[in-house]
């Protein structure tokens, strides 16, 4: 959903001014990592679309309050960096390193608990 939306805007957007309350990058990047696994794990569950939407979206609301953010914040911060592509490349190369990370983290089977003699 929201790689969609880069995508789109990345080759159509000119660049904004910052609004005075940005979300700086590296909060950026945090939020739009966890909103990326919450979509993953949406989709996993399989659920139809309109399930799948709202329960994608009490996800997002409980990223928004983990990250002590307003949805109107993200969004408008979110729309900066989509017309500032430079910006937006350097966040999303840290969202993907990360993502990266987590995916080979989750694969790793976990070693086996030993015991003491």
């Amino acid at each position: 959903m929201l790689l969609a939306s880069f995508l789109f805007y990345t080759c159509t957007s000119p660049v904004s001014p910052a609004p005075s309350d940005l979300v700086p990058d590296q909060k950026m990047v945090s939020i739009l990592i966890d909103l990326h696994v919450a979509e993953a794990q949406v989709e996993r569950l399989g659920l139809i679309t309109d399930s799948g939407a709202i329960h994608y979206k009490n996800l997002q609301q409980a990223i928004f309050r983990k990250h002590k953010i307003k949805e109107k914040e993200f969004y408008k911060s979110y729309d900066y960096y989509l017309h500032n592509v430079s910006e937006l490349d350097k966040i999303y190369e840290k969202v993907v390193d990360s993502l990266s990370v987590l995916e080979v983290e989750f694969k790793e089977p976990k070693d086996s608990l030993k015991l003491s003699e």
